[in-house]
């Protein structure tokens, strides 16, 4: 064994500066890291937010209501609140595509909500793509539901909704989205004009169709 001294400054202490330096940018990169994923789940908690306040806006709320109406009649939607909602799912879609988005994030909070109102819309957006000669219309969106849907089997939900089973879940839906839409329009009126608001009562009984919300 050597008895040579332990050098750490001047000549002979290279390898202490060089061992220092080391530590010291494993740790910034380390301190890097870390701050970048806190950076990444801030801007998927920002984004998040923003997409539930567009889902959640009083005009969001008014074309949903139109196509779940239109479905629970087995009627044709409106193509205006059709185009809302598909644009809607279109840019999450892409946002998710384009790796913007948390795909697990959205997938947790929308993914249900996504199969359910492919298919409201699906029939519609075929109409309109062979009309307009143009195949990408809601591709994106197509493209989530897809995806989500595959996933959501994982999980035990179902892949697809057929007619019937939608509409139930639609036109179960229809009583609590006119009372969003009361609750918006309240939000609107001075507060000596609001309705007094009734307080819930606890359900009971057999369990109600799944909503098509993202809840």
């Amino acid at each position: 064994m050597s008895d040579e001294p332990i050098v750490i400054w001047g000549p002979g202490s290279e390898w202490f500066w060089i061992m220092l330096q080391t530590v010291v940018v494993a740790v910034t990169l380390v301190g890097i890291y870390f701050q970048f994923r806190l950076q990444r789940a801030a801007n998927a908690f920002d984004q998040l937010g923003r997409i539930d306040q567009q889902w959640d806006s009083e005009q969001m709320l008014r074309a949903r209501l139109d196509v779940l109406r239109s479905v629970a009649a087995g009627e044709q939607s409106p193509e205006g609140a059709l185009t809302l909602v598909g644009n809607f799912w279109e840019t999450v879609a892409s946002l998710v595509r384009q790796g913007h988005v948390n795909a697990r994030s959205v997938s947790e909070t929308y993914g249900g909500a996504a199969a359910m109102w492919w298919s409201a819309i699906a029939g519609a957006t075929r109409s309109l793509r062979k009309d307009r000669l143009d195949p990408t219309i809601f591709a994106n969106f197509e493209w989530l539901a897809k995806r989500f849907s595959a996933d959501g089997v994982k999980a035990g939900a179902p892949r697809e909704y057929d007619g019937d089973t939608l509409r139930q879940i639609f036109e179960a839906a229809i009583p609590g989205m006119e009372d969003r839409i009361r609750q918006a329009e309240d939000l609107r009126m001075a507060p000596e004009h609001r309705a007094p608001r009734p307080r819930l009562r606890q359900a009971t009984g057999a369990a109600r169709p799944r909503s098509p919300d993202r809840r």
